[in-house]
């Protein structure tokens, strides 16, 4: 049985070696997992192109976020785009930026014995159940970019202005091409996210599409 493959994205400095050292890696491993960061590696090719093909290898992401890192944070983008699942690792909560708050961390402060367990906790349930680690891609049904572009700025919208239910006039408004015809799309393709709903008060010609997540009501409609 081939060992699953944990890639991990962070800063590479002397202040983060122990990080990895002591550990991500031994937690994966002890987890039963094959770690590596590119540096370990031995490759010819362009550094940023190993970095994305090992991102496409691998079973799984370990994202350390200190310090809010860009190329890290691209990385991370490159992973999320791919639908590849990501345990993300951090310092401090306040390196989580509000996009990906709504995922799980492991905050570990300067504690690498509480980096190392919690971490080997979330590796080993991923090796024991892979079909229910599942990556981006797969957690939304397989929306299309554009579509999951469209669902993620419609979520942010809601929590940023505390809004339970919006109308799909000021949906629109977000870009043109959020129409009624994409919002059905959405409706189609993640169930679990958006579903059918009337606008109380309103006329029962209006269709309109809700996502309910943490006691929240998102609300799609014409």
């Amino acid at each position: 049985m081939r060992q699953p493959f944990v890639f991990v994205i962070m800063r590479f400095s002397d202040e983060f070696r122990d990080v990895y050292e002591l550990g991500i890696k031994p937690a994966a491993e002890s987890a039963g997992a094959l770690c590596e960061r590119v540096d370990e590696q031995m490759f010819t090719q362009n550094i940023l192109d190993r970095i994305y093909k090992q991102i496409q290898r691998a079973d799984f992401i370990v994202a350390e976020m200190t310090g809010r890192n860009a190329n890290v944070f691209y990385e991370a983008g490159f992973a999320h785009g791919v639908g590849k699942p990501i345990i993300f690792v951090t310092k401090s909560a306040d390196d989580i930026p509000f996009d990906l708050r709504h995922y799980p961390h492991v905050v570990y402060g300067d504690r690498i014995a509480v980096l190392k367990k919690e971490l080997e906790k979330k590796i080993r349930w991923c090796v024991e159940h892979p079909g229910e680690c599942l990556g981006v891609a797969e957690q939304d049904q397989k929306l299309t970019p554009d579509l999951e572009r469209m669902a993620l700025q419609i979520e942010n919208y809601m929590k940023a202005n505390k809004f339970t239910r919006v109308s799909y006039e000021r949906i629109q408004k977000l870009h043109p091409s959020y129409t009624l015809a994409r919002a059905e799309k959405l409706v189609e393709l993640a169930p679990e996210r958006f579903r059918p709903s009337m606008i109380k008060g309103g006329s029962p010609d209006w269709r309109v599409y809700y996502r309910r997540r943490r006691d929240r009501t998102i609300a799609v409609g014409a």
